[in-house]
């Protein structure tokens, strides 16, 4: 288990004192979203611009392709193959780990998906999207050929589906439904359960832990196993947005990324 997440979760659970915080670097930019990799790089995304950065917060590579509109969701655990999913024109586009393309995009509406809502990496160079026209969760093989389908979810669990995150982490599939919770399915594609947070605005599984930001932007924690729930204790900024990556924490507010490590 990484650094800083060994200790987020011992503050969190056991009782013992918060971590430390230092502020290692402020990338001064404006930014729809943040992400980043298991390699502490971050990932910064602004209508149809994405810029990578080290966390000592040197601009590495950017990429932008003003034809697919903006940049709705990126998925860099795979760094490799770097997941770009624009909604609007429901395109799916690879990066490799210097934001060079890596072959054409996916139009997701020629292979039926009219409309896909969310998009998310899997293992074996596969992806998992989120069909609203049937309500389903299905992945797709490295030949965009369907291998799993959990048919119509509506149905399946009686509840209204309007998800707005979709990711695999762990062999495990969480998407979030704000009116009900964090759906929670195997790599096969099986329900197994629905963490009971809704509304939320930010969600990162980590290992047995889910961290997630609150609608009055706290950030707080869920462990799987234990369903204990505990407030996590940031650095004393506000923030809108936050990424946990081994030491690293990750903050982003109105006009700057803040990279912090742990003391």
């Amino acid at each position: 288990m990484k650094k800083l997440l060994y200790i987020l979760i011992l503050g969190a659970y056991s009782g013992f004192s918060q971590p430390t915080f230092k502020l290692l670097t402020t990338i001064n930019t404006k930014a729809d979203f943040v992400t980043c990799d298991n390699q502490s790089n971050v990932y910064v995304v602004k209508g149809n611009e994405l810029c990578k950065y080290n966390k000592t917060g040197k601009l590495l590579y950017k990429y932008s392709n003003k034809n697919l509109g903006n940049i709705d969701f990126v998925d860099a655990s795979n760094l490799l193959k770097i997941l770009l999913f624009y909604k609007n024109f429901l395109q799916v586009v690879y990066l490799d780990n210097t934001l060079s393309a890596n072959g054409e995009p996916v139009a997701l509406d020629n292979i039926g998906y009219q409309q896909a809502q969310l998009a998310c990496s899997s293992y074996n160079n596969s992806v998992w999207l989120y069909d609203q026209q049937n309500l389903e969760l299905v992945r797709l093989d490295i030949n965009l050929e369907k291998i799993v389908g959990t048919g119509n979810l509506s149905i399946l669990l009686n509840i209204n589906m309007q998800p707005n995150y979709l990711l695999e982490h762990d062999n495990r599939i969480y998407l979030n439904n704000p009116s009900t919770g964090i759906l929670v399915f195997d790599i096969y594609g099986t329900y197994y359960k629905t963490i009971p947070i809704k509304n939320v605005l930010q969600v990162q599984p980590r290992g047995e832990v889910i961290y997630y930001m609150t609608e009055n932007n706290k950030l707080q924690s869920y462990h799987i196993k234990t369903t204990d729930m505990k407030d996590v204790k940031m650095p004393d900024v506000e923030f809108n947005n936050f990424r946990v990556e081994n030491d690293l924490l990750i903050l982003q507010n109105n006009d700057s990324i803040l990279v912090y490590s742990n003391e």
